[in-house]
């Protein structure tokens, strides 16, 4: 249970790349940057980059603790593996600053699959204890996407979870919280930041009271009977087939994905030097599951869509008692066949 820290700063956002200054001098800042296919993360350094006026980054945050490429040893070629080096993590202090609370919910996501399963990863748990996120709350005078339908899934348009340092705007002003201790402690640090008045404390309060108002798409969901359902469907092949049969299996979907985290370990070796990694992947591409021997046994474009979708919201269920997706809608905004996950899963509750 987060525990809530009652500190509420402000500053203006004009003042907002002074702040970005405060934050990069103190550790490493990654925040929104607009960019010409729209805003996406990025390490800034220039403090001038950050804006906070996007609706929801292109990509998701999570190569913040899961980089899309990262190196684990390196080693000689014809020498005992016994003398490969492990390429040690740099950890610096990192601001994680913008982030929308659909995203902030997939990092405890992720956190159950790399830190509560029985082998836990060093370089995501570490990653993860060396950042502050500061969360940012939905504008709620605008309608949301149209591809959007993360209140079908518990989360709200300004849901503090997982956030250590909750955002709010309001007219002129950006309005900071603290939700966890580690937030409280950066906050007495941000010495820029301004005292708040009772009218501030009563619009921060008010503000997140609205944002529990504030509807996407949604349906009934419940949780396990989504995941017997796909059980109940899995060999429903004309129900797949139709569902998939647009779809290009190129992937995107679940490289935009937030809580996607399939990856592949690779060797890479260049004049008797190598270098083991690990590289995203993608349930979604014909050779994920090619086996040594040849065979494949999923040849077929709905055998892997089926993959994908069961894995969020039925394995997902099963394994850690939550559904791997947090209806930011991403997959739907970026699919170049207009595939709508959200429209599978209330298909599949109809049948």
């Amino acid at each position: 249970m987060i525990e809530e820290r009652l500190v509420l700063k402000k500053t203006a956002i004009e003042k907002i790349n002074e702040l970005a200054a405060a934050l990069m001098e103190m550790g490493t800042l990654i925040a929104p940057v607009q960019e010409a296919v729209g805003a996406n993360f990025k390490t800034i350094e220039n403090p001038q980059e950050v804006s906070l006026d996007f609706y929801n980054t292109v990509l998701s945050p999570k190569f913040v603790f899961f980089p899309q490429t990262e190196n684990f040893l390196s080693y000689q070629i014809a020498k005992p593996f016994t003398n490969a080096e492990p390429v040690e993590l740099a950890i610096t202090p990192v601001f994680l600053f913008g982030v929308r609370p659909c995203d902030t919910r997939s990092f405890a996501i992720l956190d159950r699959h790399f830190e509560a399963s029985s082998i836990v990863d060093p370089y995501w748990r570490k990653r993860r204890e060396n950042a502050t996120i500061f969360g940012y709350a939905f504008a709620l005078d605008t309608p949301p996407d149209n591809a959007d339908f993360y209140s079908m899934l518990g989360i709200h348009a300004a849901d503090t979870e997982g956030s250590d340092i909750f955002m709010v705007r309001n007219d002129g002003e950006l309005l900071l919280k603290s939700i966890t201790s580690k937030g409280e402690q950066l906050l007495s640090e941000l010495t820029l930041l301004q005292e708040t008045s009772s009218d501030d404390e009563n619009y921060y309060t008010e503000y997140l009271a609205r944002g529990r108002e504030y509807k996407t798409r949604t349906l009934c969901l419940e949780q396990e009977t989504a995941a017997g359902k796909f059980e109940e469907i899995f060999y429903n092949n004309d129900f797949w087939g139709k569902t998939a049969s647009a779809c290009l299996s190129c992937g995107i979907c679940t490289f935009v994905c937030p809580t996607c985290y399939c990856f592949d370990i690779c060797d890479e070796t260049m004049f008797k030097k190598g270098t083991r990694r690990r590289v995203w992947d993608s349930c979604m591409f014909t050779d994920f599951t090619l086996e040594a021997s040849g065979h494949n046994p999923r040849t077929n474009v709905f055998q892997r869509l089926r993959q994908k979708v069961c894995h969020k919201y039925s394995y997902s269920p099963r394994k850690y008692d939550v559904i791997s997706c947090v209806g930011c809608g991403r997959c739907v905004r970026s699919c170049p066949v207009n595939i709508d996950i959200y429209s599978i899963v209330s298909s599949a509750l109809k049948i």
